[in-house]
Order: C-alpha cells, then structure tokens, then sequence
C-alpha cells in the first residue's frame, strides 16, 4: 500500500510540473484530495487514508498549515464512513485533540474556505463529544465564512448535518410529531441541494424517505425518494451507503406486500454490502428476507436467511446481528411446532 501511494504521490508531482502550475504545493495537495475521494467513493477506505497521510507532506518545503488542515480533515471524514460500515467506534476524544491542535496557529491560515472546513470539523467533533455550545459556535463561524464566499455545496452540506442532527434527537426521543415538523424543512434543504450538490441531495432524499415510510406511512413518496437517492448514489459513484438504499427500497416494497422486489432489493444490498465489508448491511437484508419467507409459512426458505445472517454476524463478531438471528431462529422454531 505504502510504495503504491508513493507512486501515486510522484505521478501527481510530476503531472503539475507538467501543467507548469503556480503554486506546486497547493496542486498536489487539491490532486491528492481528489484521488482520495475517488478511493473513498469506491469504498477502498484504507487506500484513501494513505493517499492523505500527513507524514508524506510535512518534509515539503511548501507545506503550509493550510494543507495540514484539510488532508486532517479528509482523513478524518474517511475514518468516520468506514468506522460506520465496519460498525467500528470512532475516537471522539482523539478526532476533538487532532483539530483543537491546528486552533492556536488558524490565524497563519490565508484561505477562509479552509478555516470553515476546520470549524465545521470542530463542530462535528464537538457534537459528536456532546458538547453542544462549543459545536453550535464553530458551526455558526463555518457557515459565515461559506456563506461570505458563496460556496453553496459547503453550505448545504453544513444545513444537511443540522437537520439530520435534529432527525436523529427527535427518533431517539420517540416524538414522532415533531419528526414530521422536518418535511418542511427537508423539502426546502432538497429544493437548495438540487442545485448545488448531488452528494448532499443524496443524503437529503434518504432521510425524508425515512420519515414517509416511519411516520406518514406514504410508501409511494418513500419510494420516490429512496429511488431519487439511489439513483444520485450509483451516478456519483459513491458506493459505501449503497447497501443502505438498496435496504430502503426493500423495506418500503416488503411494507407494500411486494415481496419479490423487497427480496430483489435485499438481495442487491447484502451482495454490496458483502463486497465493501458493510457489517450491518450483511446481515439485516437476509434477517428480512427470512421474515419475508416466515410470514409465507415457508419455515425451511425462512431458516436459510436466519441461518445465513447468523454466520455473517460471528464472522464478523457482530454481536447484535447474532442476538438478532438467534432471536429469528427462536422464533422460527416456535412457529414450526404450532404449525406440526
């Protein structure tokens, strides 16, 4: 891995020379970051941590703290896609102490754009720690210094993460009224994302999907949405969440009773989960395949998906999913005897 990144390293060197580029430094730094999300798009999670890794930079004679700054933050937003697929606990103590680090020299920052994507770091790192003052005041810094340089996309993105945010708060708390108070607050935020950002939109049309299919229970316009989401996902080629959405659109056909696109779409998750390593996404569409096979009395279909999702989830150690399947296989067998 380590002689590959290189290589990549000095192919994009040797390509701004090339391109006779003004500032050498901040070329490569831009490419690298490109590179990166290309890796991290396609799930290859750790090739996109090394492409940023630090160490690599920090003997450049150009390196400014500027480019610390973002290749910490790319580094950081990797660890936490992958940390979710491979149902890993992020150090958030660790994420605050790396940003907090770059605070006492931010005034060497020149670029703005890159002092908000460090405060908008802060302020998920702050949230994510439960400290809610501290990351409401590097949110609200971030988004005036995107608001002043009319980068929508950053702002979008920083919008997007406060209504998920919000979502999250509410379904913990189990307050289904206020959850539904978000349709127009997501409808907006999707009307703002459809013209900036395709990654964003993505996101945004997942999460009101969910409130249709939770809360309204109108399984058309989940369905609508969840397909818009999928479809930005497969055209931008962001691939980590993608078990997620196939996931989404089984369960809104199984809620429908069309059984064979539910496990169609099941099926296509657990194969790209599979595929990536997303740990829950193994597992959960054969739980619900198996329920779907169980509601039919087809006891033998239902114990193979169990049976299935319970191997995925000791191979991965994933304890949950093996209380889960353990659970199913009980139940499974409480059924068989009723119907013998």
């Amino acid at each position: 891995m380590r002689v590959k990144t290189l290589m990549i390293l000095f192919g994009i060197i040797n390509t701004c020379f090339l391109m006779g580029q003004t500032s050498l430094e901040d070329s490569i730094v831009s490419s690298i970051l490109n590179l990166s999300d290309r890796a991290l798009y396609e799930a290859r999670f750790e090739e996109a941590k090394a492409i940023v890794n630090l160490s690599y930079f920090k003997n450049f004679k150009g390196c400014k703290i500027e480019h610390e700054i973002l290749l910490s933050v790319q580094k950081l937003r990797i660890d936490g896609i992958a940390n979710n697929v491979f149902n890993k606990r992020t150090d958030h103590r660790e994420n605050l102490n790396t940003l907090l680090k770059f605070l006492s020299d931010s005034k060497k920052v020149e670029d703005t754009e890159v002092l908000g994507e460090l405060f908008f770091a802060l302020s998920q790192a702050y949230r994510a720690h439960n400290i809610i003052d501290s990351s409401l005041i590097y949110r609200n810094k971030s988004l005036r210094i995107f608001e002043s340089a009319g980068n929508f996309e950053k702002i979008a993105e920083i919008r997007a993460y406060d209504i998920s945010v919000k979502h999250n708060m509410l379904l913990q708390r189990g307050e289904r009224d206020k959850i539904l108070e978000l349709i127009p607050e997501y409808e907006k935020e999707i009307k703002a994302s459809n013209l900036c950002s395709k990654y964003v939109l993505a996101y945004n049309t997942r999460h009101l999907g969910q409130i249709h299919r939770r809360q309204t229970l109108d399984y058309e316009k989940a369905l609508q949405l969840f397909k818009w989401s999928l479809d930005l996902r497969l055209e931008i080629g962001f691939k980590p969440y993608l078990p997620a959405s196939y996931s989404s659109l089984g369960d809104v056909y199984m809620k429908m009773g069309e059984d064979k696109l539910a496990i169609e779409m099941y099926a296509e998750s657990s194969k790209l989960a599979e595929e990536i390593g997303f740990i829950r996404f193994q597992l959960y569409p054969n739980l619900q395949i198996g329920d779907i096979y169980l509601n039919k009395q087809q006891t033998e279909k239902a114990y193979e998906y169990y049976l299935k999702a319970l191997k995925l989830a000791s191979k991965n150690n994933f304890s949950l999913g093996i209380d889960q399947s353990i659970e199913r296989i009980k139940k499974l067998n409480t059924t068989r005897y009723k119907m013998h």
